[in-house]
């Protein structure tokens, strides 16, 4: 029963990635579950999620791990398919339970980007992502071609 609970969770973790996106910026296209080239031995590879700007675009591999367990080793298999992607892709991961190896190999990498998953009890559609110093949507800004500097602009 845990496994059908994480994966609910990781369905909710990509689904806060989605709303976090966009909320910051509405000119971004976000496309889900598409395939995007191919896996070793011909299989298509399909990523999570794919933002879309102007003719630029982004790959987005949504790891999250809540439970024990070796599902975190399957991020070394995932990090060799970001090295491949027809287009740049990066991997953002949050839970307790991926293993700080791990973690230091997808940032070292520069395909990996750790941000907080804050889930809420009573309502899915209020889970939210903290993205302490706003290093994921900056690299979201950056690959897209988009004004970082002037999200921070006051209005």
């Amino acid at each position: 029963m845990a496994t059908k609970r994480t994966e609910l969770k990781g369905e909710r973790f990509k689904q806060a990635i989605v709303r976090y996106v966009a909320e910051h910026n509405d000119k971004i296209k976000i496309l889900q579950e598409k395939p995007v080239g191919y896996r070793f031995v011909n299989n298509p590879r399909q990523l999570d999620i794919i933002l879309q700007h102007e003719g630029k675009y982004l790959g987005i591999e949504a790891k999250y791990q809540e439970t024990p367990g070796t599902a975190y080793q399957k991020l070394h298999y995932t990090l060799d398919d970001c090295k491949v992607c027809p287009i740049p892709t990066i991997i953002i991961f949050a839970g307790p339970e991926i293993k700080d190896d791990i973690k230091s190999k997808l940032i070292t990498s520069g395909y990996g980007l750790e941000v907080k998953f804050v889930p809420d009890a009573s309502d899915p559609s209020k889970d939210s992502i903290i993205d302490q110093d706003h290093l994921f949507l900056q690299r979201v800004y950056i690959e897209l071609g988009l004004d970082w500097f002037g999200l921070f602009k006051k209005t």
